[in-house]
C-alpha cells in the first residue's frame, strides 16, 4: 500500500512538467505540435496565441473568445495593453492571422507588450469586451516572440 501511495504522488508530481507551464494567470500547453499561451477571465473569456514555429500557413494566429465567441469576421479587433491600443484584424473566421508583414509587426509589438504590460483589455466590433490579467505573462511568453507566419516564408 506504501508502494502505492508513493507511485501514485510521483506520477502526479511528474504531469505537470509534461508540456504544461503556469505562472500566474498564464499558461502554456502543447496541443498536436503548437505551442499555446493562453489566459482566461473568471468568467470565461480566453486569450490564446497558438504557434507552431515551423508550420507556415496558420502556424502562429491570436484566438480571442468572449461570451462564448470569436471576433466578428473581418473586423478590428481593439487590443489595449496598459494605455496602448493594437488594433488587429480578424479574419473569416474571428482569428487573428500573421502572413502579411504588418500583421507581423503588430504580433511581435503585441507580443513584448504582453511580456511587460500590466492588463490586457479587448474589445470586438460588437462591443464585446474582455479584461484580462497579465500576471505570469513574462514568465510564460518566450522573450523572443513565436515567429510570424511572414517571417516563415
Amino acid at each position: 500500500m506504501r508502494y502505492f501511495r508513493f507511485t501514485a504522488l510521483l506520477a502526479f508530481s511528474v504531469l505537470p512538467s509534461a508540456g504544461v507551464q503556469a505562472s500566474g494567470d498564464w499558461h502554456r500547453d502543447t496541443v498536436q505540435g503548437f505551442e499555446k499561451y493562453w489566459t482566461q477571465t473568471s468568467d470565461g473569456a480566453r486569450f490564446i496565441i497558438w504557434c507552431n514555429r515551423s508550420r507556415k500557413l496558420a502556424g502562429t494566429v491570436v484566438d480571442i473568445d468572449i461570451n462564448g465567441r470569436n471576433a466578428p469576421s473581418r473586423k478590428p479587433i481593439r487590443v489595449v495593453v496598459d494605455h496602448n491600443m493594437v488594433v488587429l484584424p480578424a479574419d473569416d473566421k474571428g482569428y487573428v492571422q500573421t502572413d502579411c508583414a504588418a500583421c507581423a509587426d503588430r504580433f511581435r509589438l503585441l507580443w513584448n507588450r504582453l511580456r511587460t504590460g500590466i492588463r490586457l483589455s479587448v474589445q470586438f466590433d460588437d462591443r464585446r469586451f474582455a479584461a484580462f490579467s497579465l500576471q505570469g505573462a513574462a514568465d510564460v511568453l518566450d522573450a523572443n516572440p513565436c515567429p510570424a507566419d511572414y517571417e516563415k516564408r
